[in-house]
């Protein structure tokens, strides 16, 4: 008699790495955090759709289409109606605060969207796998990063306007030149310091002026001997993974 063995296929791979937890109190030693990646703009997937998912019709029709697709989602979204995507996930608005009489006045800036997983998407997390690629370095890392102008996470950056970096231990500290919030450029590596004051300098948290880049990629780095204690001997160099771009 045949045997039959279910085979789990692996369609999908993410590639994570380990951070010490410092609020686990006993819950476990390290947090997983996935690589970070630039997000995928509509064009970018509808170019993928053409070029890997089969998609035969027009490359422009397609991405004019969704994004009348999304701005129409997002329309009645503002509506108060729930949208269930393709049995992946659904969408709805939700209320946050709490309020004291019938007749407080509903604060709209309390208003957010709220994701669910559903059954379909849910199926399809069984068929990734999971790359862990062990300790990323002392714990120190840049987590997101965010294009104060744009709103943008860890894609854009607007020359003038204000950058929102959050991670761990990237407080910049230490009299040396090379201390500072940099922007590597792509194509030739020149480096570009912020010169401004940041205006805000924490151990998780960093405001930053973006200054006047070309049109093109950018790496950020943190240069810093911030520690938890005393200061470093040697400053440190923290990279971002995600690839910016100046449009």
């Amino acid at each position: 008699m045949a045997v039959i063995n279910d085979v789990t296929e692996v369609l999908h791979r993410i590639r994570v790495k380990l951070y010490p937890n410092y609020l686990g109190k006993g819950e476990g030693a390290y947090i997983a955090r996935s690589k970070a990646e630039a997000p995928l703009s509509i064009e970018e997937i509808c170019a993928a759709a053409k070029n890997r998912g089969g998609f035969t019709g027009q490359y422009e029709d397609l991405v004019e289409h969704t994004h009348i697709f999304v701005n129409e989602m997002i329309y009645q979204l503002l509506d108060g109606f729930s949208a269930q995507i393709g049995g992946f996930f659904s969408l709805h608005t939700k209320l946050g605060g709490t309020y004291h009489t019938e007749r407080d006045r509903i604060d709209p800036s309390k208003i957010s969207i709220s994701f669910r997983l559903l059954t379909r998407f849910k199926e399809l997390l069984t068929k990734i796998e999971v790359e862990n690629e062990g300790l990323a370095g002392d714990g120190a890392y840049i987590d997101e990063i965010v294009d104060a102008h744009s709103a943008a996470l860890n894609s854009v950056l607007t020359p003038g306007g204000m950058l929102h970096i959050t991670g761990h231990k990237i407080k910049v500290e230490g009299d040396e030149a090379d201390c500072g919030v940099w922007f590597v450029a792509e194509a030739d590596g020149a480096r570009t310091k912020v010169s401004e004051n940041l205006g805000l300098n924490r151990a998780t948290e960093v405001i930053a002026q973006i200054p006047a880049l070309s049109v093109g990629a950018y790496r950020l780095e943190i240069v810093t001997r911030h520690s938890h204690g005393t200061l470093l001997k040697e400053p440190r160099t923290i990279k971002a993974e995600p690839e910016l771009s100046v449009a």
